[in-house]
Parts: C-alpha cells; sequence; structure tokens
C-alpha cells in the first residue's frame, strides 16, 4: 500500500512541479512524463515506472524525503488536510498522518476533527499521556458546540485503559453508553468491546462477559467480541465454551494478531 502511495505522489509531482515532500530539480525529461502517463494508462508495468523514477532520483533531479517529512501544501483547506490525513492513518502511515493533523491544527487550533484524528496517532504511538490530552481537549469543545462528540469520549477511555487507569476509563466508557442513542453502531460496538477488556484485566471475568454478549448481540460475529469472550470463559474454567468460540473466531480470521485481548480505537 505504501509502495501505492508514493507512487501516486510521484505522478502527481511529476505534472505539477514537486509538492507533499517530493521535490524536482532540473527540468524533467519529457520521456518521463510520457513514462507516468503511460503507467497512469496502464500501458506499461510498476517496475518499468519504478526504473524511470531511479533515474530521476540517480541524476539529482528528484528528492523523495519520504512520508515522516511531508511538506504541506499551505493553501489546502483544513477539510483537505483532514481527508489526508485519514487516508494515511488508513494506511497506518502514521508520522504522515501527523504532519496533516497538525497543519490543519495550526490553521484552526480548536478543530475537534483534527484533534482527534491526532489524539488516535499519538495512542497508537504509545504516547497516551498526550493523546488522553488532546481527546479532553476535543471533548470540551465538542461539548461547547451543543453535544460531544462520543467517539472521542471513547477513545479518550481506551486510552486511560491502556495507560492503566481503569476506573477513570470506565467513567469515560459509562458516559457513552448512557447515551446510546447518540451513537454510531461502530462506537456502540467498541465501547462495549473495551469496556469488557477493562472488566476482564481488573479481574472481572463474568462481569465482563455481559459487556460482549452485548456486543455479539448487535455484531454477531465480531471477532474481538468473540476472543474476549472466549478469554473471560477460559478464565472462569468454562473450557469447553471458550474453545467454540475459538473455534468460530478461528472461521472468521486466521489471523493471529486478532486473537490477542486487546482495545479498539474508534475512527
Amino acid at each position: 500500500m505504501m509502495e501505492k502511495f508514493l507512487i501516486t505522489l510521484l505522478i502527481f509531482c511529476l505534472f505539477t512541479g514537486g509538492t507533499l515532500g517530493i521535490s524536482l530539480g532540473e527540468q524533467v525529461p519529457s520521456w518521463v512524463k510520457n513514462t507516468a502517463k503511460w503507467y497512469g494508462d496502464g500501458l506499461i508495468s510498476e517496475t518499468e515506472f519504478l526504473n524511470a523514477i531511479k533515474y530521476l532520483i540517480n541524476n539529482g533531479i528528484l528528492n523523495l524525503e519520504g512520508p515522516e517529512k511531508v511538506q504541506i501544501n499551505s493553501s489546502l483547506s483544513n477539510q483537505v488536510l483532514i481527508e489526508l490525513g485519514i487516508e494515511q492513518l488508513d494506511l497506518k502511515n502514521n508520522l504522515a498522518a501527523l504532519e496533516f493533523f497538525d497543519q490543519a491544527l495550526s490553521k484552526d487550533p480548536n478543530n475537534v476533527k483534527a484533534l482527534a484524528d491526532k489524539g488516535i496517532v499519538l495512542a497508537r504511538q504509545g504516547n497516551y499521556k498526550d493523546s488522553k490530552a488532546i481527546f479532553d481537549k476535543a471533548i470540551e469543545l465538542s461539548t461547547q458546540k451543543g453535544q460531544p462528540d462520543y467517539r472521542i469520549v471513547a477513545n479518550a477511555g481506551i486510552v486511560l485503559s491502556i495507560y492503566g487507569d481503569p476506573v477513570q476509563a470506565n467513567i469515560y466508557f459509562d458516559r457513552v453508553l448512557e447515551n446510546q442513542e447518540n451513537l454510531r453502531q461502530e462506537t456502540l460496538v467498541a465501547v462495549l468491546i473495551n469496556k469488557g477488556v477493562t472488566l476482564l484485566e481488573q479481574g472481572n471475568p463474568q462481569e465482563s462477559i455481559e459487556f460482549f454478549d452485548k456486543a455479539l448481540e448487535i455484531e454477531p460475529e465480531r471477532v474481538g467480541a468473540l476472543i474476549n469472550k472466549a478469554n473471560a470463559l477460559q478464565d472462569l474454567k468454562q473450557l469447553d465454551e471458550a474453545y467454540e468460540l475459538f473455534i468460530k473466531a478461528h472461521k472468521l480470521t486466521k489471523d493471529p494478531l486478532s486473537w490477542k485481548p486487546k482495545f479498539v480505537i474508534v475512527k
């Protein structure tokens, strides 16, 4: 996915003169631009196009700094900056995403959406203290506008859970669950799973199962709920029931990383 992203930027820069961390030196040969067009039209392979790019790099025409040093066009609107940041967030290019969100916040420090998404990046990077502070600021700002963004409230709770304060985390989760009528399904299911995980890690497997079951009532094939409920059943020595859930989860996904108890950031 990252290679596709870079190729897209390269093609764009060949026709615009350089942006987004890619700068062009002397005049780009016309045959290189033709190569980019042919690649875009599907007339040549990716390898052939990349060979043309190597020519530009080797001859000092192209300087590719990488996504962690993105140079962003300052004329882009906040909406565009945030959308570009979200694209990078989905690609797990956290440093590039952070550049876009920071640029948006330099234009509008109180942009709730940019704050919330920056909080997700910081949480992914393990910077839970700063991410929690940013989530709290976004919650306060959205509340001032009439109604808190419960996606942000949920993520603040998740950060607190990971950071080691499950009591405070549950306060955030309960605040979300008290307003279910205002939630997207994805947010509701994620909060139910996250509260269940918090209770499980506090040593309350029986209580945690109640929340996993509520999540499974909404999404019966939600792997995170299945796996975490199975872990709770194991703690309760209900091994046959746990085994059945593990088998069901295995049929849904064979990715071993999805089998770990984990929190679910709400995007």
